[in-house]
């Protein structure tokens, strides 16, 4: 998910009641837009839920310490393709303007995050699996 929207559907979405799902956000070094999204997901659903606190409706999301990059590096093994192609490669020049280009307006009448670090659970990248 890397639009306000697409998270915004999964929180409309009914989810299977006793299932747990796991939601791992992430992007190239988990530095910006996965962190983005991971925040918005969390507060959206803070506000769905305002009245059964601490009821969530995913209350296990986490961030990939160190993003695919990292998580590529250390478990290759396990991504399909199994391939990395950074985001800022020649491949990938149309779409990164086109999406600078939406993301612009994306996040306009949004708030400026500081530039403190915001606390989260961090799922690190060294795990074994």
């Amino acid at each position: 998910m890397y639009t306000r929207d697409a998270v915004n559907s999964l929180l409309e979405t009914q989810t299977t009641a006793g299932k747990r799902h796991v939601l791992i956000f992430h992007c190239e070094f988990s530095s910006e837009r996965g962190p983005r999204m991971y925040r918005h997901l969390r507060s959206q659903d803070r506000a769905l839920n305002q009245d059964h606190y601490p009821k969530l409706n995913f209350p296990e999301v986490y961030l990939l310490h160190g993003g695919y990059k990292a998580f590529y590096e250390s478990h290759g093994d396990l991504c399909d393709p199994d391939s990395y192609t950074p985001m800022l490669h020649l491949d990938h020049c149309a779409d990164l303007r086109h999406f600078r280009v939406k993301s612009k307006t994306w996040t306009a009448g949004s708030e400026k995050v500081s530039s403190r670090r915001h606390r989260s659970r961090i799922f690190p990248s060294g795990l074994d699996f």
